[in-house]
């Protein structure tokens, strides 16, 4: 069973053009240049993150932040996110992936994913194609952003969409069990599924952004990742404060709790149907 979520892109053969919308400053791309893609890997072992970077210093130094992003929120601000089974580079055309052209993805429930081979990848693993040009990244953040793929024009928004579907299922794993999550997630490869979230909700989510409409998962992964990449210190690229104060992702009490208001379908706002997607309530 292929249950794959991907942030998608098109690639580009044109060469780099220098933009600081998405954040990447000289000083960041002058660390990349020079960072160690096996102490990084070290590091990510460390915390339990078994690593395969193909020696990529863009995604090894991009995943090492935002590895340090998710436990800057745990430590500082008392969350339980998840981080990531695994990490690695790829070509997609040796995985089972219905599209082979896109950027990344979540390995969201174990399934064979690649090719000639019997051998079962566990959940919550993350994936980037390494038929991508990853030093032209900050391009590929505006561009995104810019035609609706993503929420935030971050460059940093690749890897952190990725995390954060990896932590929303780790979140769902605990709240629904491994069976329910496979039947929820097994629905929306089912068009028909797709079709009736769209019409429920897409004048709502398209308030994140056009990929949001994708299903309830890209509509987590795409909020999340704009609340937390707001939040960032532009140099040290960690959190100034806690992103999640106000958001459907705070922390509430049992009173904040209770008292959320029960709305029908058609008046619920959309904090609350994120509320709903993120603990795992989809109808």
């Amino acid at each position: 069973m292929k249950i794959l979520f991907a942030c998608q892109n098109n690639n580009s053969n044109q060469p780099p053009k220098i933009v600081f919308g998405a954040g990447l400053t000289s000083k960041m791309m002058q660390e990349i240049q020079q960072a160690d893609v096996v102490e990084i890997s070290k590091k990510l072992a460390q915390k339990g993150i078994p690593t395969d970077f193909k020696d990529n210093k863009v995604i090894a130094w991009c995943c090492d932040k935002t590895v340090g992003i998710l436990e800057e929120l745990n430590n500082r601000f008392g969350q339980k996110l998840a981080l990531p089974s695994a990490i690695e580079v790829e070509n997609f055309e040796r995985l089972n992936v219905e599209n082979t052209n896109i950027l990344s993805t979540c390995n969201m429930l174990p399934t064979k994913l690649r090719k000639n081979s019997a051998e079962r990848t566990p959940p919550r693993g993350i994936f980037f194609n390494s038929l991508y040009n990853f030093e032209n990244i900050d391009k590929i953040a505006d561009d995104d952003y810019v035609i609706g793929l993503s929420s935030t024009p971050h460059f940093l928004n690749f890897s952190l969409h990725e995390v954060i579907h990896s932590a929303h299922e780790y979140r769902l794993l605990d709240r629904l069990g491994a069976k329910t999550l496979a039947r929820e997630l097994d629905l929306y490869k089912n068009q028909k599924q797709v079709t009736e979230y769209q019409q429920k909700y897409r004048e709502k989510v398209l308030k994140i952004c056009a990929y949001a409409e994708t299903d309830p998962f890209e509509a987590i992964a795409c909020d999340m990742s704009r609340v937390i990449a707001d939040s960032l210190d532009k140099k040290t690229l960690l959190p100034t404060r806690n992103p999640f104060i106000g958001t459907p992702y705070e922390k509430l009490s049992f009173w904040q709790r209770v008292n959320i208001p029960n709305c029908s379908d058609d008046e619920r706002p959309l904090q609350e149907i994120l509320r709903r997607f993120w603990n795992g309530k989809f109808d």
